[in-house]
């Protein structure tokens, strides 16, 4: 008798609330607002849409296509990390070729720092005193800036320190902090960051409870 053929996995169906993602958002911060708009744990739909093996990487394009009801080029039009590695900004064909902001160089890059943080067109336009369409050129034509000026991808940020110290105080290991700074901190890292960060810090707590 011939072995049954495993069952199909259903095809992803589109989350009941709907988001529009912010132009120069990146995919974390997207996944985050479309979790809660949806009353879904951050971290939950974040390893939902990364899958096995990867839970704590970065999502998976398509997965995120199919239950946000965006197409993956939409996406990909929209979030500036989508077809890059985890927090990198991906080269882009529309750079504006007058300066948007002259004297002041950094401004676009300010603006996209506090885009990937998740804040909206709106925010970003009271922030930096601008009208909403300057800022959506600025994040539309934004290049990537310049090595080692967006950020340093072999630490974590400093501001991260004092809640990992404090959950580290607690006991917790790398995936409870990790999962933490996602849902209670909105803050997405690098797992295989934080883990050597934690193994740094507590090296024998590391080797005995949390190393697997």
């Amino acid at each position: 008798m011939s072995r049954p053929l495993p069952e199909l996995p259903r095809p992803l169906a589109p989350l009941p609330v709907r988001l529009r993602p912010c132009v120069g958002e990146i995919t974390d911060s997207y996944v985050r607002r479309l979790a809660r708009a949806n009353h879904l744990k951050p971290s939950y739909l974040h390893c939902f849409l990364s899958g096995p093996p990867f839970w704590f990487g970065k999502p998976q394009l398509d997965r995120l296509a199919a239950v946000s009801g965006r197409s993956e080029q939409h996406l990909d039009r929209a979030l500036a990390d989508a077809s890059s590695p985890r927090g990198r900004m991906k080269p882009n064909p529309r750079t504006a070729r007058t300066e948007l902001f002259p004297g002041q160089p950094h401004l676009a890059l300010l603006i996209y720092i506090d885009a990937r943080r998740g804040h909206t067109i709106q925010d970003l336009a009271l922030r930096h005193g601008l009208p909403r369409r300057l800022v959506r050129l600025a994040l539309d034509t934004m290049q990537p800036p310049p090595r080692g000026v967006e950020r340093d991808h072999s630490h974590l940020d400093a501001d991260l320190m004092e809640p990992i110290q404090a959950m580290l105080d607690q006991g917790l290991g790398p995936k409870q902090i990790w999962l933490n700074l996602m849902d209670d901190h909105d803050v997405s890292v690098s797992y295989s960051l934080l883990r050597h960060y934690v193994r740094s810090r507590c090296p024998q707590r590391y080797a005995a409870k949390w190393h697997s």
